[in-house]
């Protein structure tokens, strides 16, 4: 038998037991594929990451993630936990001082990115990821469509915010984008499993992100969103730094925020998990202005909050 240990973070928040759970297997060589897809299924966490050396002479470390179901590859918090946990046991060089900035390429099913660790005082308090390029894949307008839609997430026809469309967008994952008027709209999403499942599986998505850009922030935060994925067992995420990718992109190519640009770079925050009792801000940062993306990235903090040892 052998054994292969694991650490527990919760990312995208700065407090325990809230954010996302995620487990990271920093050691993962030795493990085959169908293993990892049976440990991600006992996690039953919304993804886990095997964490294994780079097929990519350019790349410090390979990201393999699953969730329960299936292998995917980018998703958002997975990265940015697991880089807080890599820099933590010293698999990331310090900045001189421990205190700064330290960019490292990481290779994932999506290719070999950037990511940026942040510092203070020998520890790493945000990562930064780079994600992929930003696409918009269509447009929800058919009349049946939006009636299966309204069905499938629970809301009425005067629920949704009509000067944005419905979209099917990704930044490395497609996500369907359903904008809604208000925060009591959101809370009122009731949602039909099978339905919705089948309705973005269809259009190309694998997963449906609702939101809206009352916030309960202010100023820092630009939209508070709701994702669901049940095809993949996650009956709502309360942290997804992929689809928050994607809605970042989506806002600015919209027009649909009033965030200032400094170097041509929109800086602002996306609310999530607060309707689940695991509260989550992801800080987005996007280059490029109303029409035109030019890249998307994500960051946010991770603590530990448990480990242990899987016997195989």
């Amino acid at each position: 038998m052998s054994r292969y240990s694991f650490i527990q973070l919760d990312v995208f928040t700065k407090n325990a037991f809230a954010g996302n759970p995620l487990a990271v297997f920093p050691e993962a060589e030795g493990i085959e594929d169908g293993a990892m897809q049976k440990i991600a299924r006992e996690m039953n966490l919304s993804e886990t990451v095997f964490v294994l050396p780079p097929q990519d002479e350019r790349a410090l470390k390979r990201l393999r993630i699953f969730t329960p179901t299936r292998e995917i590859p980018m998703a958002g918090h997975p990265v940015i936990g697991t880089w807080n946990l890599l820099a933590r046991e010293g698999v990331v060089p310090q900045p001189e001082g421990g205190t700064g900035l330290t960019r490292i390429n990481q290779e994932i099913g999506i290719g070999v990115l950037p990511v940026d660790i942040e510092f203070s005082d020998h520890e790493p308090t945000r990562v930064v990821m780079t994600q992929g390029e930003y696409k918009g894949l269509g447009s929800v307008e058919g009349a049946h469509e939006r009636a299966e839609l309204e069905r499938a997430i629970g809301l009425a026809p005067e629920d949704f915010d009509e000067s944005l469309p419905i979209e099917v967008v990704s930044t490395g994952i497609s996500f369907l984008l359903v904008p809604v008027t208000s925060l009591m709209a959101l809370s009122r999403c009731r949602i039909n499993s099978t339905l919705l499942s089948s309705v973005y599986t269809a259009l190309g998505a694998t997963g449906c992100c609702v939101f809206t850009r009352e916030t309960r922030e202010g100023r820092e935060s630009r939209a508070h969103m709701r994702m669901f994925a049940p095809g993949d067992n996650i009956p709502e995420d309360p942290a997804t730094g992929s689809c928050a990718g994607a809605l970042s992109g989506y806002l600015v190519y919209h027009g649909a925020i009033d965030a200032e640009a400094e170097e041509n770079v929109h800086r602002f925050r996306i609310e999530q998990g607060d309707f689940i009792e695991r509260p989550s801000r992801i800080d987005a940062e996007i280059r490029g202005a109303r029409g035109r993306v030019e890249q998307v990235r994500v960051g946010g903090a991770s603590v530990i909050v448990a480990e242990g040892r899987v016997i195989i």
